[in-house]
Parts: C-alpha cells; sequence; structure tokens
C-alpha cells in the first residue's frame, strides 16, 4: 500500500504543468472553486480526467488545456447553439458536441403549453446544459438555476464565430484583457459559450467584425500586446 502523497501539494504549485488523467491535482481548499474541463472532484480531490497543461486564468478557476477540437459538454456549461430541428415538444440544437442538444418549450423563461417560444429553424440560443452523459443527448435549459432568463435565450441579430475551447474559457474572465480593452472605446454585446462559439453585436457590420477579428487574433496575447491591438484599430472605429 503506497500512500497518495500527490493529494498533499497545492493546485498552485501544478499550474502550468502537464498532469496526466487520474492525476491528483490537489485537495479542495476553498468551495468557491470553479472546475472547467477536465476536471473532476473526486470526494475531497480535484482529480483530472485528460492529458494537458492545468491552467488558472484566474484565483478560483482551473481547467486543463489539452487543446480540443471537439467540444463534450459537462453540466452547468454555457452554450451557443444553432437550432436544426423543431417538434411538437421543442428544438433540436447543435452544440458541437458529439450529439445534438435537447432544447424543450417549457425550459424558458415564462413558457407555458399555450405560450411556446417560437424560434426558427437556423435561431442561434444561449442556453446552460443541465444533463450531459457521454452515450446520451445532452439537455439545455434557456434559463438559470433561479427559473429566470438572466441572458440565456434567443440571441437576436448579431454574429456567430467559432474559437478555440480555451479562448472561450479565457473571455469567460471578468478580467479579459482584450474584452475590457475593447470596451473603452466601443459599445458591443457579447455572449461565450464553454463550447467555443462566440455572439457578437456591435453599432455597425464593421464593428462586429473588428471586435470578432480582434479577439480571436488575441488568444496569445500579453497584455502590453492586447493594448497595442486595440490602439491601431481606434482610427477604424
Amino acid at each position: 500500500w503506497k500512500m497518495d502523497t500527490a493529494s498533499t501539494e497545492t493546485m498552485e504549485s501544478k499550474v502550468g504543468k502537464v498532469v496526466l488523467p487520474g492525476d491528483t491535482i490537489g485537495p479542495i481548499t476553498d468551495l468557491r472553486i470553479r472546475l472547467g474541463p477536465g476536471l473532476l472532484q473526486n470526494q475531497e480531490n480535484i482529480v483530472a480526467t485528460k492529458c494537458g497543461i492545468l491552467r488558472n486564468p484566474h484565483p478560483k478557476y482551473y481547467w486543463i488545456d489539452s487543446n480540443q477540437k471537439r467540444y463534450v459538454p459537462s453540466i452547468e456549461d454555457m452554450v451557443i447553439g444553432l437550432v436544426t430541428d423543431r417538434h411538437a415538444e421543442g428544438f433540436k440544437v447543435n452544440i458541437g458536441g458529439a450529439f445534438a442538444g435537447s432544447l424543450a418549450n417549457l425550459s424558458f423563461e415564462g413558457a407555458t403549453k399555450k405560450n411556446k417560444p417560437n424560434i426558427q429553424i437556423g435561431g442561434i440560443v444561449y442556453g446552460r446544459i443541465i444533463l450531459a452523459n457521454k452515450d446520451m443527448e445532452p439537455e439545455l435549459v434557456c434559463i438559470s438555476a433561479r427559473n429566470k432568463a438572466e441572458g440565456y435565450g434567443e440571441l437576436m441579430g448579431g454574429y456567430v464565430f467559432q474559437c478555440s475551447i480555451g479562448l472561450s474559457y479565457a473571455l469567460l474572465d471578468d478580467e479579459c484583457p482584450i474584452l475590457l480593452e475593447l470596451g473603452r472605446v466601443l459599445p458591443y454585446e457579447i455572449a461565450v459559450g464553454m463550447n467555443g462559439r462566440v455572439w457578437i453585436k456591435a453599432g455597425t457590420p464593421k464593428h462586429t467584425s473588428i471586435i470578432a477579428n480582434a479577439i480571436l487574433n488575441s488568444e496569445n496575447m500579453t497584455l502590453d500586446q492586447v493594448k497595442a491591438l486595440v490602439r491601431k484599430l481606434k482610427p477604424f472605429l
């Protein structure tokens, strides 16, 4: 019998290092910690479920950067989906995973059997995963845990683009440099899906396109490089 000494190490000491499936990343020392892709809670410990580099973009958030191309749904993920089919009970939604997601008519704020959402095929929705299993289609809803819309629902207008899973997680950070810098020079709306999709809506199609390109180009930039990029864009805004 061998004691697992890995669990006595702190998570902070492993940030930036390669971890393997089954590795114990560290004990749960703070209940406010959020776990992203590749990490799972196992009793008192946090365990890796995939091979990659442990990332900690801001203090309470950890995930494994494995450069995965296909999105794997997890419960509570916020996702951007494309409605591909309508039926009596709801919608089929492409969220970029192995299976289409299922979205019920009653999964919207204020929806009743008589008052159903009227989303057309090709419509874009922002939803939250409530059921995820590798052998079943995921279920999503367009309400928060408090049964309110709170940003979820159909996304009208705007432009959706694809980015890496890693960039989508970086964009969800409250202190994301590119979003803060862009917000200082231009008003815009944004919704970020953990499935590597981003929805942008600015005052004009030109501004929307500039913002989308700036976000994509910022992925591996330092803060100074991000500031320089936005300065260069100012004359075009």
